[in-house]
């Protein structure tokens, strides 16, 4: 399940502006990144990059796993720029472990 269109980050200024002024929430095989933003809904992007696998079968894997949970979440999780990078870790762990430590990141986020 995708997100909305309306849900997503995607532009390169908006990357930067999370990156150099957003505040950081850590868990076991996440990393966030978050801004507020003043549109009234959250848009969220995940960053799983090569070095997690070389395989991008795994990392999309991972990537829709975060984006099942994000979208479950999407009602509770507040008015942010948010972008979630998955740590090293995350290749060894089941599809319930990284559900719930996406759900504890959005909640570290609310």
């Amino acid at each position: 399940m995708a997100l909305n269109k309306k849900n997503r980050l995607k532009k390169k200024k908006d990357f930067e502006a999370v990156f150099k002024k957003g505040k950081a929430v850590r868990s076991v095989f996440l990393f966030a990144r978050y801004l507020g933003n003043n549109l009234g809904f959250p848009r969220i992007a995940f960053v799983v990059s090569s070095k997690v696998s070389k395989k991008a079968v795994v990392r999309n894997r991972i990537r829709r796993t975060v984006a099942e949970a994000a979208s479950r979440n999407l009602k509770t999780i507040q008015s942010a720029d948010i972008v979630v990078i998955a740590d090293k870790k995350v290749t060894g762990a089941s599809k319930n472990e990284i559900t719930h430590d996406a759900e504890n990141i959005f909640g570290k986020i609310r």
